[in-house]
């Protein structure tokens, strides 16, 4: 029971008990990389396209660079970071990415400009980076790639299956509306529009049929034959009234069922993140069943916000998801000795209806 002690007019209650509550952190922020010049020296954060138009005085905003950036606010992003890598290897601006704790995607830039084995080498890169730190990346094809080739360029990255899991791959390219000259890698707009469907749905919908914004059209056409020809690649679609359209939401690990969709990835991932975030605030509590119990409600009540803005499947939460911790369930003695604690969570997400069928039986005249 919690201390009280009264002064005439005043009282003061201490209480001692740990209170936890899991807290959800941001799903959408890209960190691109790439070589931005002078413009950029190593890390900076901006949050509008302003930001970008003031600090590119050297006119990075009017090349492929600021046409991919410019994609991204006008559909929808919001903070991100730039991360040059002028000067420095790839691996030393991935480094500078991972001291960034709030970065959830990875973009990047100029992926095809020195060839297939340079492009197959920094996508490998890139990758694993997301794969080790819950992070996506989002990936292109090169600007004259037909469908096909974008799915043997996809193959050709040699992605192990965690690598591919965290990985999409967009297809064909675009003709921003306010530069007719200057093709675009189709990245910074399907960054914007996952920042979007995040902001208004959830990072469980997936961010598909979706509408590009600001009237940029596709440099290629892609018809239903190539759209086969071209999975586990996403393509972008033009379609009467709708405008270009993302017409996919896989990842490259199209084989594994469990990680196939890139909002089922994306859902595990922000998850994995929320609750270590809260299993660190209870460093150098003791480690019995009163620490285990607030672990075991604070990660159940965010497992049920989840499920009921429609993020798990499930009639009531015992079908959607469990929590399991506790010494003989998720813990021996030797783990509860050593300070470790093990929670262990399941969930059924959400996934996309990709295939609507449709069954129709008509009635014709007799003869």
């Amino acid at each position: 029971m919690a201390d009280s002690v009264q002064y005439p007019g005043v009282s003061i209650e201490e209480d001692a008990s740990l209170s936890l509550a899991v807290s959800s952190g941001a799903t959408a922020v890209p960190a691109f990389i790439g070589d931005f010049g002078p413009a950029i020296d190593g890390v900076v954060r901006v949050n509008s396209w302003l930001d970008i138009s003031t600090i590119a005085e050297d006119g990075m905003a009017a090349g492929a660079a600021g046409g991919v950036l410019r994609g991204y606010f006008e559909n929808g992003g919001g903070t991100c970071y730039l991360v040059s890598t002028a000067g420095r290897t790839l691996q030393e601006a991935l480094t500078a990415v991972g001291t960034l704790d709030d970065v959830t995607i990875l973009v990047p830039l100029g992926l095809w400009d020195r060839g297939a084995d340079a492009a197959g080498e920094q996508a490998r890169a890139v990758a694993a980076h997301a794969a080790g730190h819950l992070a996506m990346a989002i990936l292109h094809a090169d600007r004259d790639h037909d469908a096909r080739q974008a799915r043997d360029a996809a193959s050709g990255f040699k992605l192990d299956a965690d690598q591919r899991a965290h990985t999409a791959l967009y297809h064909p390219w675009l003709i921003p509306a306010e530069d007719q000259v200057q093709l675009v890698p189709p990245v910074g707009a399907v960054a914007g529009a996952w920042a979007r469907v995040d902001r208004e749905r959830g990072v469980w919908k997936a961010p598909a049929n979706v509408s590009l914004k600001a009237g940029a059209r596709l440099a290629q056409k892609v018809t239903d034959q190539e759209h086969a020809d071209a999975q586990p690649v996403n393509v972008l679609r033009e379609f009467s009234g709708q405008g270009t359209v993302i017409w996919g939401a896989r990842t490259l690990d199209d084989p594994d069922t469990n990680w196939r969709y890139i909002p089922v990835r994306r859902l595990a991932d922000m998850v994995e993140r929320d609750l270590m975030r809260t299993l660190r605030l209870v460093t150098f509590e003791p480690n019995s069943q009163p620490t285990w119990e607030r672990v075991r409600a604070a990660a159940d009540s965010y497992l049920y916000d989840i499920w009921q803005q429609g993020g798990l499947q499930g009639n009531r939460p015992g079908e959607a998801y469990f929590v399991q911790i506790g010494k003989g369930l998720t813990m021996t003695d030797e783990d509860v000795q050593a300070g470790r604690i093990v929670l262990k969570l399941g969930i059924a997400p959400v996934r996309p209806a990709e295939f609507i069928i449709l069954t129709l039986t008509g009635t014709a005249g007799s003869a």
